[in-house]
């Protein structure tokens, strides 16, 4: 039996094409193997958002190059965002590799793997594609058998000067709402009970066929079994009303969001395409809080953006103060071969500036964790229990309905259950606590 080994780097998107790619593979006669060593066939499937996501592949890909040599059988083969960004620059450098596949090829992947072992010559397949395929959700195993991902669509149209989602991507497509229903109720029976609804630019979902993200969750609320719903990752411009009421109403919608503002300075905010304004943003934020309080609100951020001055960079210092999110991702700024920003900015902020906006914005931002978690102190969540602690194999973790990380003592098996957890104290980045009922087994 052929054998198939894959390494996943990046976001959610990227670990659902694997498990859905996986899933294509196994129909077709492959099994996965233990590791390198074992397999016949070795997959990168790789990030593209980061320049150093893109170094660390050349360097694992590389290193294969030898025992290619001594095995011409071997299939090697990149996959995914930085093989639809770089496509033959790939093979150029690693020559050695078989196939360089983009995100819309998965579908395809076990002929591609077939065409370049029977040629004995390098496959390039970058095609995007106007559609979704259906992948069989019923073949590939997941990490926890219990918490699933659903693409709800693909691509994005906002074209952000530092982004290469448009081009790796494509076009915003969305799935329709009747097929993510059906995937839903599939993975309801195999036992999960809570799904993330995923998009480059979720929010945006089903504007094309005169619907919205609102009507797709509602829908997916009413699968049985499914007791939590989550969606990444939101564009503010798209984000409305109706979704967050929807969060408040319906009791399977978890009420937290992750909607990135990126930069607090208008005039940054306009370089880079974002379509709102510092003011837009926080009238999106109190809508949401209006509509939906208590939620959760998280956020990305980039430092060190072309241009970016002191005072652009206190603006976003203040926009993080003032909302107060749960938890932020904070990037410098690095030139993405693609975009607009690499074409018509000069990347002219020094790297010592920006590494001292990341640390300045990431302690402002482990502040205001730390505050919003110890107002937790003394609560009652419901934590959907992940697994034990990597830290501590005696205690277990998982996350509540906000998201946030909830670490606690306990007995038996408890993976997969949902527990009533009093929170008993805090840091930045983790709720610690105690069981206070019994554990309550996944229905």
């Amino acid at each position: 039996m052929k054998r198939f080994w894959v390494e996943t780097f990046g976001c959610q998107m990227n670990k659902l094409d694997t498990e859905q790619f996986t899933g294509e593979l196994m129909l077709h006669g492959y099994a996965p193997a233990t590791g390198q060593d074992d397999a016949d066939v070795i997959l990168f499937n790789t990030c593209s958002v980061r320049e150093h996501a893109e170094q660390r592949v050349y360097s694992r890909a590389g290193i294969l190059k030898f025992r290619k040599s001594k095995d011409p059988g071997l299939v090697i083969g990149i996959l995914g965002c930085m093989a639809q960004q770089e496509r033959e620059k790939i093979l150029d450098r690693l020559p050695h590799v078989d196939l360089v596949a983009g995100p819309d090829q998965y579908k395809n992947l076990p002929a591609l793997i077939e065409e370049a072992r029977d040629s004995g010559e390098a496959v390039l397949a970058t095609r995007h594609t106007a559609f979704i395929p259906k992948f069989d959700r019923l073949v590939a195993p997941r990490e926890n058998p219990w918490q699933a991902y659903i693409l709800a669509m693909k691509g994005c149209d906002e074209m952000c000067s530092y982004c290469v989602v448009p081009r790796t991507r494509g076009r915003e497509v969305s799935k329709p709402i009747p097929e993510i229903v059906e995937e839903a109720k599939v993975l309801a029976g195999q036992g999960v009970v809570e799904i993330t609804l995923l998009g480059q630019n979720i929010t945006a979902y089903g504007e094309k066929e005169g619907k919205e993200l609102a009507d797709l969750v509602e829908a997916v609320a009413g699968v049985p079994g499914i007791r939590r719903i989550r969606f990444v990752t939101s564009h503010p411009h798209h984000a409305t009303r109706r979704l967050f009421r929807a969060m408040r109403d319906l009791p399977n919608v978890m009420p937290q969001i992750h909607m990135p503002a990126q930069s607090g300075s208008d005039r940054i905010l306009a370089m880079m395409k974002r379509t709102y304004t510092n003011a837009e943003y926080l009238g999106i934020v109190a809508m949401a809080r209006e509509e939906c309080p208590g939620i959760e609100l998280a956020s990305d951020f980039i430092v060190g953006f072309p241009t970016e001055t002191e005072d652009d960079f206190r603006a976003t210092m203040k926009l993080a103060e003032e909302v107060g999110f749960g938890y932020a991702f904070i990037f410098q700024y690095s030139p993405r071969p693609g975009t607009t920003g690499m074409r018509d900015l000069a990347d002219d902020v020094p790297a010592e500036v920006k590494l001292r906006r990341n640390h300045e914005l990431l302690a402002l931002q482990e502040r205001k964790q730390l505050e919003l978690n110890n107002a937790r102190v003394g609560a009652t969540v419901e934590v959907l229990v992940e697994g034990r602690s990597e830290r501590n194999k005696a205690k277990w973790t998982g996350r509540g309905p906000d998201n946030r990380i909830v670490v606690f003592e306990g007995d038996g098996e408890l993976a997969g259950k949902f527990v009533e957890t009093k929170i008993a104290r805090a840091t930045a980045l983790t709720l610690y606590g105690d069981p206070v009922r019994e554990p309550a087994a996944i229905k």
